[in-house]
């Protein structure tokens, strides 16, 4: 990674599920939900969502980074899969190219929602525009008005996704408190080309890290937040190995 002058300039934004319903056992009686190891939804998405408990494991394949939702203000944690928009260069016909797969991405098209947060019930929704989810093939749903055995267990990784996005919200807000989280430009040289700059980017800032009180050094400890710190510093060394891959 060089860090040089550039008058191209992308911002790093993440996609989301576009039209969600939640699963009922009579509108969808006859839909099934197909299996796609491609992950095809990811082809183009440039940065994918993770969760804190997947730090350690995605650290060896990813840059982690964190971006801000312009509407909401919420941060996110994110893997980088490519060096711009539209480019996913782990994604490949002939397979996943990474040896981890965000949970997010295993879990798709469902995701676990709480409309009520204090009744600790969750709602299964899915993306009803992905055509993984069809009346035609894959695996049945629903049987005599139950959920089948497939969807049980698909619903329940989908709510353990769920109460990791909590974990990974609370670790967040402690990096916020702590001020750790600071925006960057990424200015990237791939082999061949000229610089350009990736922006909209949030990383942790390892000088105020060094900076930080004992107490503060604590309440990341005692946070259990320490190993997640370290992942997301060490995955940075991803960055140099995401550009060569862009000119394979």
């Amino acid at each position: 990674m060089v860090f040089l002058h550039s008058s191209s300039r992308y911002k790093a934004e993440l996609v989301r599920m576009t039209q969600r319903i939640a699963l009922d056992s009579q509108q969808h009686q006859h839909y099934k939900l197909q299996e796609d190891k491609l992950f095809s939804h990811t082809k183009l998405a440039h940065i994918l969502p993770l969760e804190v408990n997947e730090f350690a494991a995605a650290a060896a394949y990813f840059p982690i980074v964190f971006v801000k939702d312009s509407n909401t203000g919420q941060f996110r944690a994110c893997v980088m899969t490519g060096i711009k928009p539209g480019q996913n260069l782990y994604w490949h016909q002939a397979g996943w190219q990474a040896g981890y797969t965000p949970q997010a991405l295993r879990n798709y098209p469902l995701l676990a929602v709480q409309p009520d947060t204090t009744s600790g019930d969750y709602v299964i929704v899915v993306d009803t525009q992905s055509s993984l989810f069809n009346p035609q093939s894959g695996h049945s749903l629903f049987a005599a008005g139950q959920a089948t055995e497939y969807l049980q267990q698909r619903a329940g990784a989908a709510i353990a996704q769920a109460k990791s996005v909590l974990l990974t919200q609370q670790f967040i807000q402690l990096l916020l408190e702590l001020e750790l989280l600071v925006a960057r430009t990424l200015t990237l040289t791939p082999q061949g080309a000229e610089a350009y700059d990736l922006t909209g980017l949030y990383l942790i800032d390892e000088q105020r890290l060094a900076e930080l009180t004992d107490q503060q050094w604590l309440s990341l400890r005692q946070n259990n937040s320490l190993l997640a710190v370290h992942a997301v510093l060490m995955s940075m060394n991803q960055v140099s190995a995401l550009i060569q891959r862009s000119v394979l």
